[in-house]
């Protein structure tokens, strides 16, 4: 019997011990789950800095979907497992030494025959894991599929409405949803099966303790209070071996998800920066190819061969070839997105090898054919090269691009918030607007791939003749089909196969009477026709 002292006493001290448990559980929370966000953080960070360093040639195996489902997924599962995974396992952990203990104490035999289920729980566990972690592997798979379903048509949308095939696409989609269900479907009743295996099994050593217990009670070999402390502790049990499978599932989902983040993270890129921290600056902008090829990766066929050129400081290049002749591997060499794989480039007498990617394409102003415009407004897409730039500045680059007239027409003028991609404004627009964000950046080397050739005639000599003064004092290289876009050029090339086949100024040229002389007769024709 105990005293009434005795009572409030051990009353007091479980009153502290619950307090306890409380402060730490909330200390525990709070470290461990800040703790995983920051590691979240870090893998985000880690992971978007490992994309943005690859070459060309890793998004032409890597879709778009397929890198977002890794930020969308992946990442979060791995944060899964640094915090709620390792904080219930701390806490099950926790749990079961201090009932364990306790159960040894009160009848080291009942407690014995308690624990008979628990190799049987590891058991499940593993194979269940096992299994776990491939469906999971292969939900993540399927989610990377679906999303770049739903992205490329989302992107496409004008193109499969032009072409009338939403329903085909919606056929696609509900195709690739079934196949992701089916998966889900798979992992949720592995993870369904693994807690009834673990409640049967704490049932089983419950029915051991009622059965051996009860014997040394009838005996008189244990007491009913001790036999009633041993219920209790080994109901406290049932959360660290329920834990058990839910952290299980955790760790097999973030084991999958690691192993897919790890192969991205630590994807080394083609192109290295080998001269990074390297303080060379290009100053004149002078570009030589000496004996240049490039094959691409996976293929036999070379797209550039025994390429010699030079272009001086201040000088213009054009360049005319038909489709697949190299003119947009020829200019993709420059900024170093992709790597020569023959002979030597160099910019200012410097192996471009040599030269940090920051050197070497901050002073390189590059307008693709592919205008590429963010979701934000005309204003932040203009200085997206230069963020400091001012507003008189951003004017002045749009009114060489002859964008500006246009743009006062927008109820909200240069804060027009653009749609993805820039779908509210036309092809024409789309390529000023690149150009304006090119001369404001105000590069040593300013590179023209198509740039003009979604504008109409009349605008494009307006720019030209704009361009030609902004052109002064840097190298400035042209690709176009159009010759009048390239014969004010100091010096122009053909190119077929990869080949130069034709080289000089736009008159030398003619005089050749070459493939380019013809094409610019039949250019001139057809204008002659237009003006009719």
């Amino acid at each position: 019997t105990f005293t009434n002292q005795e009572i409030l006493t051990n009353i007091g001290f479980l009153i502290l011990l619950t307090l306890g448990s409380g402060l730490f559980m909330f200390l525990t929370r709070r470290t461990i789950i800040v703790s995983s966000r920051l590691v979240e953080f870090d893998l985000r960070e880690a992971y978007i800095r490992a994309v943005e360093k690859q070459s060309m040639s890793f998004f032409h195996t890597h879709p778009t979907g397929t890198l977002m489902s890794y930020v969308s997924n992946d990442i979060a599962a791995a944060r899964e497992f640094m915090g709620p995974a390792i904080m219930y396992a701390a806490n099950a952990i926790t749990t079961f030494s201090f009932a364990l203990y306790f159960m040894i104490n009160l009848n080291p035999l009942i407690t014995l025959f308690a624990l008979i289920p628990l190799p049987f729980i590891g058991i499940s566990t593993y194979f269940l894991g096992h299994k776990i972690h491939n469906a999971f592997k292969g939900v993540q798979e399927e989610f990377s599929k679906l999303t770049t379903q739903a992205q490329e048509t989302f992107s496409g949308i004008r193109v499969i409405k032009s072409y009338n095939r939403e329903e085909f696409e919606n056929q696609e989609f509900i195709l690739k949803s079934k196949e992701y269900y089916k998966k889900n479907i798979i992992q949720t009743r592995l993870q369904a099966l693994m807690m009834p295996v673990f409640i049967i099994l704490i049932g089983f050593s419950h029915l051991i303790v009622l059965g051996y217990g009860g014997y040394l009670v009838i005996n008189h070999q244990a007491t009913m209070g001790q036999l009633t402390q041993f219920f209790i502790y080994l109901n406290l049990l049932i959360w660290p071996v329920a834990a058990i499978g839910w952290v299980t599932n955790l760790v097999q989902r973030a084991a999958a998800s690691a192993g897919r983040l790890w192969k991205i993270i630590n994807f080394e890129p083609e192109i290295i920066d080998n001269a990074k921290g390297n303080s060379f600056k290009i100053n004149d902008g002078n570009i030589k190819f000496d004996k240049v090829g490039l094959t691409y990766k996976n293929q036999t066929n070379k797209a550039l061969n025994n390429i010699n050129l030079e272009i001086g400081k201040g000088q213009s290049l054009g360049i005319l070839g038909g489709i697949g002749s190299g003119k947009s591997s020829l200019i993709n060499l420059i900024p170093r997105l992709y790597d020569i794989t023959e002979g030597i480039l160099s910019i200012d007498g410097k192996n471009i090898q040599e030269i940090s990617f920051d050197s070497l394409r901050e002073a390189v102003g590059f307008v693709p054919q592919d205008t590429f415009l963010f979701s934000l407004t005309i204003m932040e897409n203009i200085k997206f090269g230069k963020p400091d730039a001012t507003e008189e500045e951003i004017i002045r680059a749009s009114q060489m691009a002859e964008l500006h007239n246009e743009v006062l027409q927008f109820p909200d003028k240069y804060d027009t918030i653009l749609g993805e991609r820039g779908i509210s404004l036309s092809g024409g627009q789309k390529q000023r607007l690149a150009l304006a964000r090119a001369i404001l950046k105000n590069p040593k080397i300013l590179i023209l791939d198509d740039a003009l050739a979604a504008i109409d005639a009349i605008t494009e000599e307006r720019i030209l003749k704009t361009l030609r003064e902004f052109m002064t004092g840097r190298t400035t290289i042209l690709i176009s089909h159009r010759i009048s876009t390239l014969k004010e050029a100091d010096q122009i090339i053909s190119l077929e196969n990869g080949e130069i086949t034709e080289k000089g100024t736009h008159n030398e040229l003619l005089k050749a009477g070459g493939k380019y002389a013809r094409i610019a007769e039949l250019q001139e024709i057809e204008s002659e026709l237009e003006n009719l």
